[in-house]
C-alpha cells in the first residue's frame, strides 16, 4: 500500500513509506539532489479530509461549553475480541443513562449489527430504545472510505437528541476489527480543526481497546497480513478466501500486518480490556497484564469474561489529552513511561558528540515484569545513523522481509514466536547465538535521525516480525518559526512541549534518535551496542557538518528559565565544528 497519512502536527515534506525491504533504495533516494560532488559513505547504503454539514441548518443550538459536550468513546479490537459483547453488557446496565451507538463492521454482512437491531430503513440504519438510539455505519471502516459516513452518523444521533429534547449523557462508536485508531482520531482533529459542527457538541474522550486475551500472543506473532486471516474480517462465514479479500476489502486494510495493527490498537487506547480471561492459563495471565502496562503504561488494565467490566469506570473516565495527540505525543509518553520505571526497569544511553553513557544508579526489589523477563529501555543519541549501517542493523530484528546481505550469517526468523520467548525455548543455531540479540525485542518505536534524510524526522515501528520506516516531518530545528504551531509563541504550550526535546548545549537542535524498547530477556548493554555502532563516527560527523553547512537550521534557541522548558526560541546560530576524540 501507499504511505500512510502522517499523524502529526509537524510540517510535511513528500510522504515515504520506508519499509525495510526498501530501505537501501530509500534512504538514498535524495543523493542525486545533492549538490557534493562526492557523497561519503554515509550518504549511501541504506487528506486534507471534508465532510459534510447537512445536518448544520437544522441544529441552530449555541454550542456547548467544552465541560457540557457529549463525550465520545471509540470502541476497537479485532473481530472475535468481544466488543459486542461489551456493548450490550453496557446497553444492559447503563444505570439510566441515554446512550447514542454508532455500530461499524466492514463485512458485507454485518453481524454485529444485527445483534444491537431488529429493524433499517433507507439512508442511515436506525433505532431506537429506552435511552438508547442505534445508527449503523454500513459501507465502509471509519478510518478510511467512511469517514464521511461516521460523522454523519455522530450528526445524525445529535440531531434525533436534539428534536426529542434531550441530551446524549454518552456515545458510543464500536469500531470495525481492522480500523485504525490513530486515523480516526486523526480525523477527528481534522474536522475538529475544519470547523465541522457536531464538534461544537461532541468530544472525543475515551479510547477503549478490547483484547482477545487467549490468543493475543499468537497474533502478535503473526507473520501475516490482515488478508490472510479472513476470521479477523468477519469473511470465512461468508466462504471468502483471503485471495478474494484483497478484492473485497481496501487493500490499505488488508494489507497491512496483523501484530502492526494490534500494537496500535492496544498503544492508542486509555483502557484495555483483557476478555475471555477466564481461558487463559495463570502462567500466561500475568505475562499477559505485564506485556499490556509495556506496550502502554499510562492505559487501565481490565480483565474479564463475557464483557462484564466495571462500565462507570471504563466508559465514565474522559482523558481531554486523547483528542489532540499525534504520533509525537504518543512517542513522549511511551518515552517518560520507560525513563520513570514504570515497568521492569529502563536504561536510557545518550550519545552526544562526546559519545558518553549515562546510567543513573538505582535500587528496587523484583517486580512482576522482571519475574518474566519483561522489560523496557530507551535508546538515545544525538548523532545520526549512517543508512548502510542502519540497514543492517535492522537486519539483525526478527523481521521477515528485511533486506539482508548474507542469509548464512543472520538468524531465521520464521520460527520467532512471543510465546517461546516467554517460555524460553527459542532455540538458536549452534555458532548464531549473537546474531540473536534483537530477537528478544517484541517491539520499538521512536525518533530516527539519519544522515542523508537530515531535514526529516524519521518514524522507527518494529513489532513481532513487522518493520517500518515513515518519514514523520520536519525537524522542527529546520522549520521556520511562523510555520511552528501557534507561530511559534514562547508561551504556546505546545511549543513548550517541542522546545522539551531540543539539546540545550548541542549543535543539532531536536534532531536525535530516541527509541523505546520492549523485550523479553533483553541484554541492554548488547543492544545499545549494536545501535551506537549504526552511529556516523567523529570523522564521518566532520563529513555531516560540512554538508548541513548549506543547511543552516532556521530556529535556534536560548536559555530562558521563565519556561516550563527552560528553552526560548530564537534566531538561529552556526554550528560549533565537532572535534575528533
Amino acid at each position: 500500500p501507499g504511505p500512510r497519512i502522517s499523524r502529526s502536527k509537524r510540517p510535511q515534506t513528500m510522504l515515504l513509506r520506508l519499509a525495510s525491504r526498501s530501505l537501501a533504495r530509500a534512504v538514498t533516494s535524495r543523493v542525486a539532489c545533492s549538490t557534493l560532488p562526492v557523497s561519503p559513505a554515509w550518504r549511501q547504503g541504506g487528506a486534507q479530509l471534508f465532510f459534510s454539514r447537512s445536518f448544520s441548518g437544522s441544529m441552530s443550538a449555541p454550542a456547548a461549553a467544552p465541560d457540557d459536550k457529549v463525550p465520545i468513546s471509540l470502541l476497537s479490537g479485532f473481530l472475535g475480541s468481544g466488543k459486542t459483547t461489551l456493548l450490550q453488557e453496557l446497553l444492559t446496565n447503563k444505570g439510566g443513562l441515554r446512550v447514542g451507538v454508532v455500530v461499524n463492521d466492514v463485512a458485507s454482512v454485518n453481524i454485529d449489527a444485527k445483534l444491537v437491531r431488529d429493524r433499517s430503513s433507507s439512508g442511515i440504519r436506525t433505532k431506537s430504545g429506552e435511552g438508547i438510539e442505534f445508527v449503523e455505519l454500513e459501507n465502509g471502516c471509519a478510518c478510511c472510505n467512511a469517514s464521511d459516513e461516521l460523522m454523519a452518523c455522530i450528526a445524525q444521533l445529535l440531531e434525533v437528541a436534539h428534536v426529542g429534547g434531550y441530551k446524549f449523557d454518552r456515545i458510543v462508536i464500536e469500531m470495525s476489527g481492522v480500523a485504525e485508531p490513530k486515523n480516526v482520531r486523526r480525523e477527528f482533529q481534522e474536522a475538529m480543526r475544519g470547523g465541522h459542527p457536531v464538534f461544537d457538541f461532541v468530544k472525543l474522550s475515551a479510547m477503549i481497546t478490547v483484547v482477545d486475551s487467549p490468543h493475543f500472543f499468537d497474533l502478535f506473532s503473526s507473520k501475516h497480513d490482515v488478508a490472510d486471516h479472513v476470521e479477523l474480517l468477519g469473511l470465512d462465514e461468508q466462504k471468502i478466501s483471503h485471495d478474494e479479500a484483497y478484492d473485497v476489502m481496501k487493500s490499505v486494510e488488508v494489507e497491512r500486518k496483523v501484530v502492526d495493527l494490534l500494537v496500535e490498537q492496544v498503544e492508542c487506547s486509555n483502557a484495555i480490556i483483557l476478555n475471555k480471561i477466564d481461558r487463559v492459563s495463570d502462567d500466561r495471565r500475568h505475562p499477559l497484564r505485564e506485556m499490556m502496562t509495556a506496550l502502554n503504561g499510562s492505559a487501565e488494565v481490565f480483565e474479564c469474561s463475557f464483557g462484564k467490566v466495571p462500565l462507570e469506570q471504563v466508559f465514565g473516565k474522559q482523558v481531554h489529552a486523547i483528542m489532540m495527540s499525534d504520533d509525537d505525543d504518543d512517542i513522549r509518553t511511551a518515552v517518560k513511561a520507560a525513563q520513570g520505571h514504570g515497568h521492569g526497569h529502563s536504561h536510557a544511553h545518550s550519545h552526544g558528540d562526546a559519545h558518553a553513557h549515562a546510567h543513573a544508579p538505582h535500587a528496587h526489589t523484583p517486580t512482576a515484569a522482571e519475574k518474566y523477563g519483561i522489560s523496557t529501555m530507551v535508546y538515545s543519541a544525538r548523532k545520526p545513523f549512517h543508512p548502510g549501517k542502519l540497514q543492517k542493523l535492522i537486519a539483525l530484528l526478527p523481521v521477515k522481509a528485511a533486506v539482508r546481505d548474507n542469509w548464512v550469517d543472520h538468524m531465521p526468523v520464521d520460527a520467532w514466536s512471543m510465546t517461546k520467548l516467554l517460555e524460553g525455548n527459542m532455540i538458536y543455531p549452534v555458532g548464531k547465538e549473537s546474531l540473536a540479540t534483537l530477537h528478544s525485542v517484541v517491539r520499538s518505536k521512536g525518533f530516527v535521525w539519519v544522515a542523508n534524510h537530515p531535514e526529516n524526522a524519521l518514524y522507527w515501528s518494529h513489532a513481532g516480525a513487522h518493520f517500518a520506516l515513515d518519514i514523520l516531518g520536519m525537524w522542527w530545528s529546520g522549520t521556520a518559526r511562523e510555520k511552528w504551531p501557534e507561530g511559534g509563541q514562547d508561551s504556546s504550550g505546545e511549543v513548550q512541549k517541542i522546545l522539551g526535546d531540543f539539546d540545550a548545549t548541542g549543535a543539532w537542535g531536536d534532531r536525535r534518535q530516541e527509541i523505546v524498547l520492549i523485550g523479553i530477556g533483553m541484554d541492554d548493554q548488547a543492544i545499545t551496542k549494536l545501535f551506537d555502532d549504526a552511529l556516523l563516527t567523529d570523522e564521518e560527523m566532520i563529513q555531516f557538518h560540512e554538508y548541513m553547512a548549506e543547511k543552516p537550521d532556521l530556529t535556534g534557541i536560548a536559555p530562558d528559565p521563565s519556561t516550563p522548558s527552560g528553552l526560548r526560541l530564537c534566531a538561529p546560530v552556526d554550528r560549533p565544528v565537532p572535534s575528533v576524540n
